[in-house]
């Protein structure tokens, strides 16, 4: 912990650095003196809406005038404010309202408060009277060219209009084969009949073919190694195939996804003759280092000390295959056999029995290079690796594969509508606690845990598709994320017949900039179906394969993967003697040792987040306030065996909290506080006594079980426990009041 304080003040330093020099730059918003807009009106304006009009002037009015800290004091600066009129006429005047007026009016509300309004007079619009597109009769694609022209007889004379229409006019045909077209444009306005006669004069030129192709490759740096071949067939141009502005870029594109080029030019012969059939093309490059190593270090309040690098060779295969060797190692500090540094490591991280192992992922990917025209771009990865989740489960893969298809039913890839369809197949197993398999799966005793606990094959067919609408991919303030996917396991595509199973997840994230502040809206959902079976055990769902929640990324008030169903390892028990029958129970002096989150096959979250500038360090910290809500539970199954989950509290767990956002070079630190009301769901209790004549049982203590225990009939064994069901009647105490409520939590980068 003392390392990541040591980290933060770092990046607080860095960030006041960073914050100070553009402040030093630069006028405040407010001086001494300065009238205050408490609001920005618009009056008589039809033609635009008044969000356009407010985008347009600089003037400014203040977000949530009247409260302390939350809200930005915006001040009147007369001169921009006496070109915001100037602004708003050039507006109208370009739509095609020349008799526009914009007049002013500032009212105080107080001392050196004041709201403004425009009011706009718009006037009588000017209106096409008349409309001719010349030349463009010559070719059917010409026609083509010209449709949905955006001026038409009668509607209004935009001049901004106009020159879209002829600039998307002339970005059509120089994709079609004209290399040298050009759009004239001509018009004569009658102010007084508010008229405009309009005319459009295609000159396309000579139509061309692409001829010859030439490749200039720059060695000062070194032999090359890539080929000719493998350039010229990453480029997908071919010699005479109708010129074409965009494939020419789309070529430049291919070759730069390659990574195998620093720099890519591809222009036309600059000794073309004009209204030559035949356009000679030269690509000028610069090859890149055949092979590159990145890596880097860190730590995180669940991983302790984490390690990561990749080494890629560009040029692996011919047609520059790529080839990428990856490794990642955490737990770093705390797992063996890497571990001795504890103190370093987080009180979460030491309390996860399976932090106690360290976790690895080593992989080599061979990927073909994208093309900017071609879908359906295969990848192969073949890796090893033991990860955890916390408090949870194990999973140790020795071996694994996994072949992958990019846009799988695209004839042509979407960059903003990614698609992959691949296929895994890995043998591995899962190790988990014993009270989870037991209060699960009803495997209680040491045998069929150690059934589904064995190596078993796992294949997995999986299909996920996303679509993303950011104005900024790091830090959003508008725009949505859309993500779904769907994993299918079964004998029939090779799997296990233990590992079988159905799983679909989605989520939702919108973002939108309201009052200075940025609202973000997020809704998480997923559904397992278990279809597993092997010794008397039915509908069995890997552990890996459930779904979680709780923690920085789903419902904050609760610590990570808590939310939902849960079984407790407890300090110790009572021994109840019923009639001369023995049962162990725990009681209120039985203190909940560990946590184990069993998951569930269906979970709903929904986020919802307010952020704006800090008062203080406006660059450097951001404020946020947010309410996260979620249900995490098992379909088809009775409420956590037996216990009512309307005792814990409502279905639905809303628990709201307050934070704060860092910027630091290695991305957003995001420190949340979340206030969580909710007694501690009730669960099965288990203890795990000790060894004993070469056994160590596990025995159900919930209170009010009816299993019996008696006494080994073999010397020196310890009791035995009838099998059943053990109830989920166990509550365990949590701390009361306001911080004893509070869940801190820190994550890097963007939580939805």
């Amino acid at each position: 912990m003392r390392l990541f304080v040591h980290l933060l003040s770092a990046a607080v330093a860095y960030g006041v650095l960073l914050a100070a020099a553009p402040l030093a730059a630069q006028d405040l918003s407010c001086d001494r003196g300065d009238r205050e807009v408490r609001a920005l009106r618009f009056a008589g304006n039809r033609e635009y809406p008044a969000s356009v009009l407010a985008a347009t002037v600089a003037t400014t009015p203040s977000t949530m005038p009247g409260v302390p800290l939350l809200g930005t004091r915006r001040c009147l600066d007369p001169v921009e404010f006496a070109r915001d009129v100037q602004r708003l006429e050039t507006l109208y005047r370009r739509r095609g309202y020349p008799d526009v007026q914009v007049d002013t009016t500032v009212t105080t509300v107080k001392p050196l408060v004041i709201d403004i309004t425009f009011t706009v007079r718009e006037g009588e619009p000017m209106r096409v009277s008349a409309f001719a597109l010349r030349g463009a009769d010559r070719d059917a694609q010409i026609t083509d060219a010209t449709r949905d022209f955006p001026l038409r007889v009668g509607g209004l004379f935009d001049r901004s209009a106009l020159e879209a229409g002829r600039d998307t006019l002339v970005r059509r045909l120089r994709n079609l084969g004209w290399p040298q077209a050009e759009a004239l444009l001509a018009y004569t306005t009658n102010t007084r009949q508010r008229t405009a006669d309009v005319e459009v004069t295609v000159v396309p030129g000579a139509r061309a073919r692409v001829g010859r192709i030439a490749l200039e490759v720059d060695t000062s740096s070194g032999p090359r190694h890539v080929s000719d071949a493998t350039i010229r067939r990453t480029m997908a141009l071919r010699s005479g195939a109708w010129y074409s502005v965009r494939q020419i870029i789309d070529a430049q594109r291919n070759l730069y996804q390659t990574d195998a080029f620093q720099r890519v030019e591809l222009r036309p012969d600059s000794l073309q003759p004009p209204g030559d059939t035949i356009v000679n093309l030269t690509a000028r490059l610069l090859e890149s280092d055949r092979y590159a190593a990145r890596g880097g270090v860190g730590w995180a309040t669940l991983d302790c000390f984490r390690a990561q690098g990749t080494l890629t060779d560009r040029d692996f295969l011919p047609f520059a295959q790529r080839l990428e060797l990856t490794a990642r190692v955490s737990k770093i500090g705390l797992g063996a056999p890497l571990d001795g540094a504890s103190d370093f490591c987080q009180g979460q991280a030491r309390s996860d029995p399976y932090s106690r192992t360290l976790n690895y992922y080593t992989s080599m990917t061979l990927r073909q290079p994208v093309r900017a025209d071609q879908a359906r771009v295969p990848s192969l990865t073949v890796f090893s690796s033991t990860l955890s989740e916390y408090k949870a489960y194990l999973r140790r893969t020795p071996i694994g594969g996994v072949i992958s298809l990019s846009d799988p039913f695209a004839l042509r890839p979407s960059p903003r509508t990614p698609s992959s369809l691949s296929y895994q197949l890995e043998l591995g197993r899962t190790e988990a606690e014993p009270a989870f398999f037991c209060a699960v799966f009803n495997a209680c005793d040491a045998e069929l845990r150690s059934f589904l606990q064995r190596n078993n094959r796992l294949a997995a067919l999986e299909y996920s598709i996303s679509r993303e609408r950011l104005n900024d991919p790091l830090r959003p303030t508008g725009g949505t994320i859309v993500r779904a996917s769907v994993r299918h396991a079964s004998t029939w595509i090779g799997s296990d017949r233990t590992q079988q199973f159905n799983r679909a997840t989605g989520d939702v994230s919108w973002y939108r900039r309201i009052a200075g502040a940025t609202l973000t809206a997020h809704l998480r959902a997923g559904m397992v179906q278990g279809q597993g079976s092997g010794n008397g055990v039915g509908n069995f769902i890997p552990p890996q394969e459930r779904l979680y929640a709780g923690g920085p990324t789903t419902v904050r008030g609760f610590r990570q993967n808590e939310l939902g169903p849960a079984v407790y390892i407890v300090s110790g028990y009572t021994t109840d003697v019923v009639n001369g029958i023995t049962y162990y129970r725990a009681d209120e002096r039985s203190v909940a040792e560990r946590v184990v989150p069993t998951g569930g096959n269906t979970l709903v979250v929904g986020n919802l987040e307010a952020q704006w500038a800090s008062p203080v360090l406006p660059r450097l910290l951001q404020l946020a306030a947010f309410a996260d809500g979620g249900r995490l539970w098992n379909r088809g199954e009775a409420s956590q065996r037996g216990a009512d989950l309307r005792a814990d509290g409502p279905l639905v767990k809303i628990t709201p909290g307050l934070g704060v956002r860092v910027a630091s070079p290695f991305g957003a630190i995001r420190i949340d506080f979340g206030y969580n009301p909710y007694a501690l769901p009730a669960g099965a209790a288990y203890f795990n006594a000790p060894l004993q004549g070469g056994v160590a049982p596990l025995y159900c203590v919930s209170p009010g079980n009816t299993l019996v225990v008696a006494a080994s009939d073999v010397s020196g064994q310890p009791p035995f426990q009838a099998s059943g069901s053990c109830p989920g009647s166990y509550r365990p105490s949590r701390r009361t009041g306001l911080f004893g409520r509070l869940n801190p939590s820190i994550w890097i980068g963007q939580a939805f």
